[in-house]
């Protein structure tokens, strides 16, 4: 009698740094689920693959040396049936140098929803112009050095305003060409040439109304542009992490730059 083993792919896993949105190569990585020490198959290096889960919710814990212990839920339900797969952004802790030293914001916020930031020293390349053709958006871009290369992995990246006051979010669905991605979605405003495009870093809110952001001492000075949610109402706020760490009021210096959807509204009256 043959006994045929099958096995069902549940859940894979890209594991990334907050700060530089780069893959992590720690290899002392534990996964618990409900409690209970869960190992993975290593697909390649970052991806963890999970087969037989057999649950519809859980709550996983990820527990990686020189990072901050993350406490995510996983709705089933809501992965694609036919790949599973999640990108989960783990917070270096002070411990990791790896890429520089970590420096944080901390603080308390009611009704705060989500809390990112970009390094306004760190630009990663210049956009150039955006198609729309039937249902594929493109987005043309350009190398900070002439003749240079840029790879833009399929995350979400931020485009500069004209006014440099906000930014445009974007996620990439493919790199199609050395100088082209194709996006998920269209962009949200109208963009001319030049605006600069950054990798996001990735803060926490929460647990309650407590709220983190942590980046990488790179330099005399650390001019980032934060964007965080209350309650609806989107925010940005410039910061610098070198004049400015430990706990932070996040509305402080917020009196010129208005929520998106006040702007919204005005338009609309």
């Amino acid at each position: 009698m043959t006994t045929v083993i099958t096995a069902k792919l549940s859940l894979a896993l890209r594991l990334l740094d907050t700060t530089t949105g780069r893959e992590i190569a720690e290899r002392d990585i534990r996964f618990l689920i409900d409690g209970d020490t869960v190992i993975p198959m290593v697909k390649e290096e970052s991806v963890y693959v999970f087969v037989n889960l057999c649950k519809e919710d859980f709550l996983m814990q990820i527990k990686a040396f020189g990072y901050d212990q993350m406490d995510m839920q996983v709705n089933a339900t809501m992965l694609d049936p036919l790949l599973p797969m999640m990108d989960v952004f783990l917070m270096p802790s002070e411990k990791n140098h790896n890429g520089g030293d970590v420096l944080a914001i901390t603080g308390t916020l009611s009704g705060l929803e989500y809390i990112e930031a970009i390094n306004l020293n760190r630009p990663i390349c210049i956009f150039h112009s955006e198609d729309k053709k039937k249902e594929v958006c493109k987005l043309n871009f350009l190398p900070l050095v002439p003749g240079g290369g840029v790879r833009l992995d399929c995350l979400k990246y931020a485009l500069l305003g004209e006014a440099d006051e906000r930014y445009d979010c974007f996620t990439v669905k493919e790199q199609d060409s050395p100088t082209s991605v194709i996006l998920k979605d269209n962009l949200q405003d109208e963009h001319r040439p030049n605006g600069k495009i950054y990798r996001i870093i990735y803060g926490r809110a929460g647990p309650g109304d407590g709220f983190t952001l942590k980046v990488r001492d790179e330099g005399d000075s650390l001019p980032h542009m934060i964007h965080f949610v209350v309650s609806g109402k989107e925010y940005f706020r410039k910061l610098d992490f070198h004049l400015e760490t430990g706990e932070v009021d996040l509305f402080k210096g917020l009196a010129e730059v208005e929520p998106l959807d006040r702007k919204d509204e005005e338009t609309d009256e």
